[in-house]
């Protein structure tokens, strides 16, 4: 019986003690609201602290996410320039192939999942909240841009 509570204590976040029952019911719906409009309920709630550490989780997504799309949509339009542009000048200079384009979708397609995998920790991070939990989210959970 000793082993489960520390296994449950290994899972739990150390400040779920600090935020009580009556504080995650009344919180449940901005914690969500915090993985789809974060800045909502990180300005706008300070007290809970229930809906405040799904805030920062949120936040910290969300600046995640939106590194990660300015990175990949420059990454991908170097690459599409670099391997499209090439076969469009073959075209009409008549020199030089065109092998690109597989090389271009296939990086675009890589990019994509990586927008994929933020998504679904975003799914993770609501049915968290739904469920009245304070635990961390697969990989990023760890980031910590924004602490408090």
């Amino acid at each position: 019986m000793e082993k489960d509570s520390k296994s449950q204590a290994k899972d739990q976040n150390p400040d779920d003690k600090a935020a009580s029952k009556k504080e995650i019911e009344d919180g449940k719906t901005m914690a969500i609201l915090a993985y789809i409009l974060a800045p909502i309920p990180y300005f706008a709630e300070k007290k809970n602290k229930f809906v405040r550490y799904h805030a920062v989780q949120g936040m910290n997504i969300l600046i995640v996410g939106v590194a990660y799309a300015i990175v990949a949509n420059i990454i991908n339009r170097i690459v599409w320039n670099a391997f499209v542009g090439d076969c469009i000048r073959s075209i009409y200079t008549g020199h030089g192939g065109c092998g690109g384009w597989g090389m271009a979708r296939t990086i675009s397609w890589i990019l994509g999942v990586g927008g994929v995998v933020i998504g679904v920790i975003v799914v993770i991070g609501i049915v968290n909240a739904v469920n009245g939990k304070k635990k961390e989210v697969p990989i990023l959970g760890k980031v910590k841009i924004i602490k408090k």
